[in-house]
């Protein structure tokens, strides 16, 4: 925790996930973020470990590439295994209707709730 002052004697400390350097995303980013943008930052929060970039849900490995829906819908296929995901399978996301952007938003407000 952070000290972020005094009152009445007493040191306040401010708990980390309450700070600014703990919000990397804001409401505006995105909502101002194309279709693109959002696959990307899904993505990065996605796969961490290989900065934004895929991995297979069934095998792991990173041997990976895109092949898009006709409908424009993100699709990845392995490359070892052979078998298809998105960027929300085995997630709670997974068979969504609603688009990423939605998600990113009710993901980003409820991390920034202070009891989120």
């Amino acid at each position: 925790m952070r000290c972020v002052g005094i009152a009445n004697g007493y040191v306040m400390a401010q708990h980390f996930l309450l700070s600014k350097a703990a919000k990397t995303l804001s409401l505006i980013d995105v909502m101002k973020a194309t279709d693109a943008e959002t696959e990307k930052l899904f993505s990065a929060l996605r796969w961490p470990e290989t900065n934004g970039e895929a991995a297979c849900v069934h095998c792991g490995s990173v041997s990976v590439y895109d092949c898009r829906r006709p409908n424009g819908a993100p699709r990845f296929r392995c490359k070892d295994c052979g078998k298809d995901f998105s960027i929300t399978s085995g997630t709670l996301f997974a068979s969504h209707k609603l688009s990423l952007r939605t998600y990113l938003l009710a993901i980003l407000l409820f991390c920034n709730e202070v009891k989120g």
